[in-house]
Order: C-alpha cells, then structure tokens, then sequence
C-alpha cells in the first residue's frame, strides 16, 4: 500500500506543479507569502477582524448534509476533519496524530487520534464522534449529497440505497436499517478509528479530508434535533465556532478555544457578509467594508491595470468547470443529438471574452487543465459551429427548431446569471434557431429542484473536493447516483467505474477514468464551457492568507486560522 501512496504523491506533486496552487496576497502574483509574521507585527486583538463575503445563504452548515461551495466554506471552518491539505496540497494530518496504518491488502486504515484533539466546549474527539458521523452521514434519512464518495467502506452502499430513491422506493424495516448502520466499515479501536474498505482506494485519505467525514456530536445532535446547529447548540472540532448566524445577512465566527492545533487563531473574528450582487461587494471592497472579495468578471480588465489594485490582486487557476447541463431523462434532451446540437452552438470564445471578461479558459473537457487524467482533446466536436449545430438538430429531427417543446434554463437568481442567460439566449436564438426561456430561483429555492432533477437545462459548474479523477466521474454520472444531476446513464460507464474503482494500479485506473470521461462527453451527458480563474483582492494588511483549487466560496478557507491582520508598516 506504501506504493499506493507515493504514486499518489506524484500525481498531486504533478497537479501542483502545473497550477502553482499556492497563492498569496498581497503581491500581484501567482507565487510567494501573503506576509512572513517573522517581519511583520499582527494588529492588536480589537483589530483582528476578517471581513469578507459570500454571495447566498449557506442554507445550512450541517458538516454531513453541506455540498454547496458556501456550505463547505463555513463547515471547514466550524469543523475538522482527520486530514487535511498543507500549502502543496498534500494530505497531512489535522485532527489524526499521524499517518494512517494500512492493511497489507491495502483496505484498512487504522487512523490514531490527536492527544489534544478537542470539542470547542472542551471534551475530548473521540474515534466514536467518527464512526457517528460516517453512519450520520450515510444515513438514508440525512440525505447527503456526498454520501456516494463513501461507497468504498464496506456497507456503505448498502445502507445508503436500503430506502431506494423517490422513482423506485424500497422498504426496509427498522431492524434491518439499524443490522445495516452497525455493520458498516467504520469502528473505533481504542483511540483509533478503522475504516475497512471493498477495495484499496488510493484516493481514501482525501475523503477524510471533506466535511461530511468531520466528527459529529451524538448527544448535541440528539437533544436539539435540527436545531443542533444554532449558534446557541452547536459545538466545533474545527478552529472556529458560530457566534452568530443572521440569516441571508451575516455570519459571525469566533475562534474555537480548544483548537487542536498548534495554537488558537490570531483572528478574533469572521464577518461574513451575505451579498447577493457581485458588483455591490465589489463597491464594498473598494470603500473598505470588506478585506477580502472576488472580482467581478466586468472589473477583472480594469483590476488588473489599476496601479494599486493590481498590487492586492491574487490570481489563480480553479479547479472549477463549468458547463451546460443538461436533463437527460426531460424532453428535448433525452435525445442525443439535441444535446449535442445544443453544446455546439454556444461559442466559447465569446462567451470567456465577453460575459466572462477573460476570467477563464475555454474549454471541452471535464476534468480540468492540470489534474490527472487531463485530454484536452475530448469534446473537441463540440467547438463551436452554427452550421453543424442546425444539422445536429435536423438529424434529431427539429429542423430550424419546429417541433421543439418549450425550453427552460434553470438558474441562480443574481446578476451575474443574468448577463449569462442573455448570452445563451442570443447565441441559441443566432445560432441554433431555437427560442429559450429562463426561470431564475434563490438558492435555497434552485438547489433542491436541480439536485432532483426538476429541470430541463442550467449553467452550472463543478469545484474539485479532492484532486482525482474520482471526484468527477462516479458519483456525477453513475446510474442512479444522488449528485447525478444531469440523470446521464450508460451500462458501460458504469462498469468502467466499478472496474476503476477496484484497481490499485494508479495508471491503469487513470486509462479507466479517462476512458469513461471521453464515453460521457461523445454522448453529451453534458457539454464543458470554460474552467474558472479566480481573482481575488486581498488588503495588504492580511497576511498569511493562502488560495487554493480546492478552497470553497470563500477563498482561502483552508488557512484562515493561520490568518491574521497586521499592524500598518512602521508601526
């Protein structure tokens, strides 16, 4: 299994090479610190206040129910997990003492708990707020979104599919459902916690390092039911706790005065604004209520050429695709060919130099530019040609669109998804003779009908929770997968995942991946626009302030107990 290991080293070490993932403020650049505290002096504690902002409501912070970037932001705060990533984006230990013990055969993993890994309230993490949280977490009745990346223990599948889903419901008896919660792959061993799994995962330990495989309390989760994350209830294994939580308007954090790690953070405060309008968090900024906010695509051309903006400028590449999704089971787009007519006729270009303002990269491909497993071949037919497009969709038997049922895009309700669905709109219209309508929900409201399947087409985009081909393929389009949005199905796919799934050989596994990534993107189960770039301000006096591909809504949310806010130079 050691072997397992450095062959995955290489791939991340490869990935990082390629991204320069470690970004600082405030510079400008891709590379270097945001500021040695060697040579810098921290502002005093009244001083040490973060401000920065998110664009909706989380909805909710629950570690084993949170899938949303916003959601995930708060719940790594507020939250720990066994592993984490260090400025390369290697796996190291956060609340476990060390590296796991692996099994000879590579499928058990014996993970010792940090002597002085705590709750915020004092009392002792233990392996069993582990083995909790993971039966929480694969619980029929949570309905996790993430609880598919868990397949891999043993019984985890079986205990997350016992009640079906709403199109072919099973029944289970209590008895069954409590015989299939004690028999899953998780136990605590002392002060240790094993997970047992179906086959060697070499991508396991970045699981132990998503929120939804955070500790969890029993007895809080238990005597306040769904109230059990008010600020008043919860408790935090994380650095932060919530101080407050006003709901579509801010969210407070303290530090966590048990924090395990090597000190409590310098920060004495999170404000986490809840602005909807890029542009409005953008004025924000620039009038000095925020420290930290992502440029609006619009601003990214006049940021970039501003003689001190430029200077607290942190850009980077995301692992972050975005694309058109695609209903496959709801008409039109149950036909292939209307699919692909569809992803044709949207030009690329235009859409990163116009509505994007530059802030990204065209692209045909899901897998991103840098991660293994990367062909920036696949979807190639799908370059943008008007006249190829129309042919399409005479073939699927809509020439010029007569016949077409009517068209909807579901959307986000904000600005920014107003210029894109004007864009789509003009392109569908110029280029495929096809009128489209578009309903745009709140959050609270698009997240629940998208994840059902309650749509005919979106934008939407997906951000890497770990750096591995296994993080978007099987759980995103697997047959009846929970996170399968765009309700894409094929056998073979399938069995392509179950065969990657149970090889330890990490190149033979990347061919598999690839293999089933080119398969979907032929059939269209849905077709890649453009891979994000962050652009980020930071203020000059944050220091110690690292982004990341695999931050969340808020960036730099891996490191933001490391952060602190420093007094002005000379002072």
């Amino acid at each position: 299994m050691e072997s397992l290991l450095k062959t995955k080293s290489r791939s991340l070490l490869a990935f990082v090479a390629v991204f320069g993932l470690l970004l600082a403020a405030c510079g400008g650049d891709d590379t270097g610190t945001s500021g040695d505290s060697t040579t810098v002096k921290p502002a005093p504690a009244n001083q040490q206040v973060l401000r920065m902002r998110l664009g909706a409501d989380p909805g909710t912070i629950d570690p084993q129910v949170a899938s949303g970037a916003s959601q995930a932001s708060i719940a790594k705060q507020i939250g720990a997990g066994l592993y984490t990533y260090d400025a390369d984006l290697q796996v190291v230990p956060q609340l476990a003492k060390s590296q796991p013990a692996i099994s000879p055969d590579g499928k058990t993993y014996t993970i010792e708990i940090a002597e002085d890994a705590k709750w915020s309230d004092g009392k002792t993490i233990t392996p069993q707020d582990f083995v909790y949280s993971m039966q929480r977490a694969l619980d029929p009745a949570t309905a996790s979104p993430y609880a598919p990346f868990y397949y891999g223990i043993v019984g985890a599948k079986e205990y997350n599919t016992a009640l079906g889903n709403p199109r072919e419901p099973k029944t289970a008896s209590p008895e069954d459902l409590a015989s299939l919660r004690s028999g899953l792959g998780v136990t605590a061993k002392g002060n240790s916690v094993e997970y047992r799994l179906v086959e060697p995962t070499p991508s396991f330990l970045n699981l132990l390092t998503i929120w939804t495989s955070f500790p969890a309390r029993q007895d809080i989760i238990e005597k306040h039911g769904a109230d059990w994350t008010q600020p008043a209830n919860m408790v935090s294994s994380g650095p932060f706790m919530l101080e407050s939580w006003e709901r579509d308007s801010q969210i407070t954090l303290k530090p966590n005065p048990h924090w395990s790690a090597k000190k409590t953070p310098t920060l004495t405060s999170i404000q986490i604004k809840i602005i909807p309008d890029d542009s409005v968090a953008y004025a924000a900024y620039l009038a000095g209520e925020l420290d930290v906010v992502t440029v609006p695509a619009p601003a990214v051309k006049q940021v970039s050429a501003d003689t001190e903006l430029s200077k607290q400028l942190v850009t980077g590449s995301d692992l972050t695709t975005v694309a058109l999704f695609m209903n496959n089971t709801a008409a039109p787009f149950d036909n292939k060919l209307v699919r692909q007519a569809f992803g044709t006729a949207i030009d690329r270009n235009a859409y990163v130099a116009g509505v994007l303002q530059g802030a990204g990269t065209t692209t045909t491909t899901w897998i991103p530019d840098g991660m293994p497993g990367h062909n920036p071949d696949y979807g190639k037919q799908y370059t943008f040609d008007a006249t190829k497009a129309k042919d399409l969709l005479k073939q699927a038997g809509y020439e010029n669109g007569n016949g077409l049922p009517e068209i909807t895009f579901l959307m986000v309700a904000n600005p920014a998804n107003q210029t894109v669905g004007e864009f789509l709109k003009a392109q569908l219209k110029t280029n495929l003779g096809v009128d489209v309508n578009f309903e745009y929900l709140e959050g609270p409201q698009f997240g629940p009908r998208f994840v059902r399947g309650q749509y005919q087409a979106s934008i939407q985009r997906w951000h890497a929770d770990w750096p591995y081909p296994d993080n978007w393929l099987p759980a995103q389009f697997t047959t009846g997968s929970p996170n399968n949005v765009s309700k894409y199905s094929n056998p073979e796919f399938d069995n392509l995942m179950k065969q990657a799934s149970a090889d330890v050989n990490d190149d033979n596994r990347l061919k598999t991946y690839a293999k089933a990534e080119k398969l979907m993107l032929d059939e269209a189960g849905l077709v890649p626009l453009y891979n994000a770039r962050t652009y980020t301000l930071v203020k000059p006096n944050v220091k110690n302030f690292f982004v990341t591909g695999v931050d969340g809504a808020l960036k730099g949310d891996l490191n933001f107990w490391k952060t602190f806010i420093a007094l002005p130079s000379g002072e």
